[in-house]
């Protein structure tokens, strides 16, 4: 049995509709033959969810806010890493400093109760300069944070894909050998460095540096791993 982990955004989930649909029976067809399919991704479960119902996408494990929330099969949450009120206090002002509208979201939607928080949510328009710099500050601060195509994500430092991907493997009972992965951006860059797999060809340039066979689809990345 393998278990295959793919991003979501730019991986599973891209501009053309008809790859999707190509990916969606690859995947089906995957997990048919006895796999486990997860997708670890940036969005909160409920903006997921809703596409996985519009495009009824199998999956055995769902990573949402990138590794903070972790599900399985029946929608269970059984892994959260959240963010403290001290955490939250730390990084709003660093937002503020910069004039960046933000808020907090508890992993299904957005909510203003910090005991509930596990990521902030920057916007970021067309300042991606300055958001640039907000990452940074965060970063030294010791929080993970990075730039997505719109906002500007902060989590616990705990949580990322392969601390979330670690969860799963026990959860599912099986070996980091079983393991294959594969994303194209930047927060997928922890568990492209610890797990065997591939890169989408159009891949963040912070992705370079791993030596990652590219592929031009999931659906090509699934049908090698099925022969294989």
């Amino acid at each position: 049995m393998k278990v295959l982990a793919s991003d979501f955004d730019g991986t599973l989930y891209v501009k053309d509709k008809e790859v999707v649909l190509r990916n969606i029976e690859a995947i089906k067809d995957f997990v048919k033959q006895g796999n486990l399919f997860g997708i670890v991704t940036g969005r909160n479960y409920s903006n997921l969810k809703k596409l996985l119902n519009e495009y009824q996408i199998p999956y055995h494990y769902l990573i949402c806010l990138d590794g903070a929330k972790v599900f399985d099969s029946m929608d269970y949450c059984f892994a959260t890493v959240y963010l403290s009120k001290e955490d939250i206090i730390q990084i709003i002002p660093v937002l503020e400093q910069y004039n960046f509208s933000y808020y907090l979201d508890d992993g299904y939607n957005e909510t203003t109760n910090m005991d509930d928080c596990v990521r902030v949510v920057g916007i970021i328009g067309e300042r991606r300069k300055d958001a640039e710099k907000v990452v940074e500050m965060l970063s030294k601060l010791g929080f993970y944070a990075y730039l997505s195509t719109e906002h500007i994500n902060v989590i616990n430092s705990k949580a990322n894909k392969k601390e979330a991907l670690e969860k799963i493997l026990v959860h599912a009972d099986c070996s980091k050998k079983s393991l294959y992965v594969i994303g194209d951006s930047v927060n997928d860059y922890e568990m492209l460095s610890a797990y065997q797999g591939g890169v989408m060809k159009e891949h963040g340039k912070e992705l370079n540096v791993l030596d990652k066979k590219s592929y031009d689809t999931l659906y090509s990345f699934i049908e090698e791993l099925e022969n294989n």
